[in-house]
């Protein structure tokens, strides 16, 4: 009976628990910021026609932002520029950081010296795989050398060394899931809505998706450089059809996410589920945590390369997940090597005692 009533206690707590972390995570897309690359005295990439990117983006930036405002009234459009002024890649993150938005999209175009480059391509931060994928990186954190005193504000890095990069992609980045779900939400269907090369989803280090502290991604529209890529560029057509693609998918990536009921007939189901956390556990036992979010993801093994049985705890501003339970250590690193088989690299194992959850052990 005391077990039973302890139980009772402990599932009124958490729903206190849940609501309060409701409240404080501001679940859903509820403002996004929007970044159109370059600007003023950085022209960013130039075409030989000189058409310059920082002209381009900015009418498509602009455009997204009207579609997402017609659709979507209740969600708050940030732009770090609307006109053409130069601003610095650290202030572009600040900006997002300060208003706590929930996205953070960036919008850039290519050029490269070989004409025949083409095609459509998003970006998350991360450690780039070939030379390609660090040029672009390098080409759009140059950038720094324009700002003033960018010694002071940017001393950890120089856009210029290789190395730098490969620390700017170990950074622990907490969105990188939902940054990659959001880069394949727009990346989707390109060539077939677009009639571009699409180029994938790729990683590298960008300065400005390095400081956003929200799932964060950064788009080349296409290549200025490329003649067919330049003229679809330029044009209103394609700028519409550009900005377009961008809006759904991003209206797809925010649907996904944003049907979040906090009511109690839904918190009973979730828990009738098996997708909250076991808070009515005993005894202590050890989880793998795959990832962190800033908002409720339904736990579908689609949603998670595949595993099965995912499970979401609240811990303070946020949503954290975790595969596999056991009391059995060994029996715990197996499921850590089925995670980081699935592609969650920096996941690591974390232990509860009666439903509470103790210092972590990073493995």
């Amino acid at each position: 009976m005391v077990l039973i009533l302890r139980n009772i206690f402990l599932l009124f707590l958490f729903f206190i628990c849940f609501k309060i972390g409701y409240s404080q995570t501001g679940l859903g897309i509820n403002t996004v910021v929007i970044d159109p690359g370059h600007g003023g005295k950085d022209p960013g990439a130039v075409s030989p026609n000189n058409n310059y990117e920082k002209t381009v983006v900015l009418k498509v930036s602009l455009l997204l932002g009207e579609m997402i405002q017609k659709k979507f009234p209740e969600v708050k459009v940030i732009y770090t520029r609307n006109d053409d002024r130069f601003i610095g890649l650290a202030k572009r993150a600040k900006i997002a950081n300060e208003i706590g938005a929930d996205l953070f999209i960036s919008i850039h175009a290519n050029a490269i010296e070989i004409p025949s480059a083409n095609g459509f391509e998003t970006w998350v931060l991360g450690l780039h795989k070939s030379q390609a994928a660090l040029e672009v990186a390098k080409f759009e954190n140059s950038a720094i050398l324009m700002e003033e005193n960018n010694e002071q504000t940017y001393s950890e890095f120089d856009p210029n060394d290789p190395d730098a990069y490969i620390a700017l992609s170990m950074r622990q980045n907490a969105f990188l899931d939902q940054s990659l779900i959001l880069a394949n939400a727009i990346q989707k269907d390109s060539k077939l809505k677009l009639g571009l090369r699409d180029r994938g989803v790729k990683q590298a280090g960008f300065m400005v998706l390095y400081r956003a502290t929200m799932p964060a991604v950064l788009v080349e529209l296409g290549f200025l450089s490329n003649p067919r890529d330049e003229k679809f560029l330029i044009s209103k057509s394609g700028q519409i059809k550009l900005a377009n693609h961008l809006f759904e998918g991003f209206k797809n990536y925010k649907n996904k996410y944003d049907n979040v009921d906090q009511s109690l007939t839904k918190f009973t189901e979730i828990i009738n589920n098996n997708q909250s956390i076991s808070l009515l556990d005993t005894g202590k036992i050890y989880k793998v945590q795959l990832a962190t979010s800033s908002y409720k993801i339904p736990t579908l093994p689609e949603n998670f390369n595949g595993l099965k049985d995912v499970e979401v705890y609240i811990s303070g501003k946020f949503y954290k997940y975790t595969y596999g339970l056991s009391p059995n250590m060994s029996t715990i690193n197996e499921k850590l090597a089925m995670a980081k088989k699935a592609g969650y690299e920096s996941s690591f194992v974390i232990s509860f005692q009666d439903g509470k959850r103790l210092d972590w052990l990073k493995q």
